[in-house]
């Protein structure tokens, strides 16, 4: 079962570009002869590992032109024109023009990445910069196996605009997503936090306190049955995976970063962990507890969700993109808010403050660009506080740059706590990758949604769970990654 564009959802968006990348990672030389569809043969930075350096700009290097972008040249940045829109990277093609004053930027977008610019490759004309995110994301493994990207490192230790480097202003953990064997191929510039929202007014309303630990979520669950409330919203397979996602993060907190790398490296009995099966028992408990809402199995995710912002349900777990894509549905007095995962217990090996966060939405250079320099020095402009400030204005979603959001999350309540989430936890942050890495959104999917609907158990639900990452384990073609 694949997902359409207009179904996917921001968390398949988050792994499409990964998954894309390892695609063909397995295809020997079959993957060079598939990439040859995709991409160029290649410029001639391009190294014997797959990667590319970016060319000089021509321009004089300076720190205000740390590439050399060469006057009077032209950049040519491609966005994918998704749940973040492109305003954004208008935005910042008009400071660049007034940072350099001869350079003309085109800034274009589509829905449509790799229909859209693999003919571009292909002929030798690739952009400057491209957003490649969305159902339709380029086969990042082709590209980087006939070294048709750029290493982005220059990036990461160019100066900021804001002074220091651009390494010094970046989040902790969020160059991995875009690393591959030792190398930075691609700018992930979207930062999310996993978390579970609510409605502040409606919590200060019933005087409920934000829940700690799964017990406190089960409280609420039981006042709002007694209500008429529900204490989930789910809606198909999409949003049932969002239930996955909280299982898993509520384990991995509850046991540590270890349960995660167990998971990354599709051990055998990596579901029959003792926090897996507490997590999927927490879960199951709500289920029969008949704390969902029900119709779940018959409608979509973003229908779901607007039955959760008009009042029917209390909770939702979901990813810091959710307020930006029900923002017409909820109500102006909603006060939407996160709450760092659920404890399974006051002993959980990290704490209450410990959050499950992730970079996305990945900007990749062409090795063979016209002018790589340009597309470096974009993203240079789009990593300044200013155009982060920007984006999280436009879109009520944060980037990879620290300390950019206000006090007041720019007038947005979810906003506001996905800095104060982040700025509590620290270096108390993780995430799991197995699920990405080996595509398994579309085994995950309707398994979540059988377990939700009441249908199979928790312990069915870990079985058929351990037997697809058994079945990748297991596959000698599968391409595995190493787990630090």
């Amino acid at each position: 079962m694949s997902t359409s564009p207009e179904d996917m959802t921001p968390l398949d968006r988050l792994g499409a570009s990964r998954r894309r990348f390892l695609s063909l990672a397995s295809l020997g030389t079959g993957a060079v002869a598939l990439s040859a569809c995709a991409t160029g043969s290649g410029g001639d930075d391009a190294d014997a590992d797959g990667g590319g350096a970016v060319a000089e700009g021509g321009g004089d290097v300076s720190d205000d032109n740390p590439f050399g972008v060469a006057e009077d040249s032209s950049v040519d940045v491609v966005i994918f024109n998704g749940g973040y829109g492109d305003q954004y990277a208008i935005d910042a093609g008009e400071k660049f023009e007034e940072l350099f004053p001869s350079v003309t930027v085109d800034v274009s977008s589509t829905v449509n990445i790799q229909p859209d610019l693999q003919p571009r490759f292909i002929g030798g004309d690739p952009p400057d910069l491209f957003d490649n995110s969305g159902a339709q994301s380029m086969n990042a493994s082709a590209l980087i196996s006939e070294g048709s990207l750029s290493e982005l490192q220059p990036l990461v230790d160019a100066p900021s605009l804001d002074g220091g480097t651009i390494g010094d202003s970046l989040l902790p953990g969020v160059l991995t997503p875009g690393t591959y064997s030792g190398k930075l191929y691609a700018l992930n510039y979207m930062y999310t936090v996993f978390a579970l929202w609510y409605s502040a007014t409606q919590f200060e309303e019933k005087g409920w306190e934000v829940p700690a630990t799964w017990d406190d979520v089960m409280a609420i669950g039981e006042e709002a049955k007694s209500d008429d409330l529900a204490l989930f919203a789910w809606g198909g397979q999409n949003a049932a995976d969002y239930f996955h996602e909280l299982a898993l993060s509520m384990a991995i907190k509850e046991g540590g970063p270890e349960v995660a790398k167990v998971l990354d490296r599709l051990e055998e009995g990596a579901y029959e962990q003792p926090t897996v099966v507490d997590a999927f028992a927490a879960i199951e408990d709500a289920v029969k507890e008949g704390y969902f809402l029900s119709g779940g199995a018959g409608i979509k995710h973003t229908e779901a969700q607007t039955e959760w912002v008009m009042g029917k349900a209390v909770m939702y777990p979901s990813g810091s993109w959710i307020e930006n894509e029900q923002r017409s549905t909820t109500p102006d007095d909603y006060d939407m808010t996160g709450a760092p995962t659920p404890m399974l217990s006051d002993g959980a090996a990290m704490g209450p403050a410990a959050i499950h966060g992730a970079a996305g939405e990945p900007f990749m250079v062409p090795s063979k660009a016209a002018n790589g320099a340009g597309g470096l020095e974009f993203l240079r402009v789009m990593l300044s506080k200013e155009q982060c400030e920007n984006f999280s204005k436009l879109t009520s979603s944060m980037t990879i740059v620290k300390d950019t959001i206000p006090e007041d999350g720019f007038g947005s309540t979810a906003l506001s706590s996905v800095s104060s989430m982040i700025s509590e936890a620290g270096e108390d942050v993780f995430t799991f990758n197995f699920t990405d890495w080996y595509g398994m959104g579309d085994t995950f999917k309707p398994l979540w949604a059988e377990f939700l609907n009441g249908d199979i158990t928790a312990e069915e639900a870990r079985e058929r769970s351990q037997s697809a990452i058994d079945k990748i384990r297991e596959d000698d073609s599968a391409e595995k990654f190493d787990v630090e």
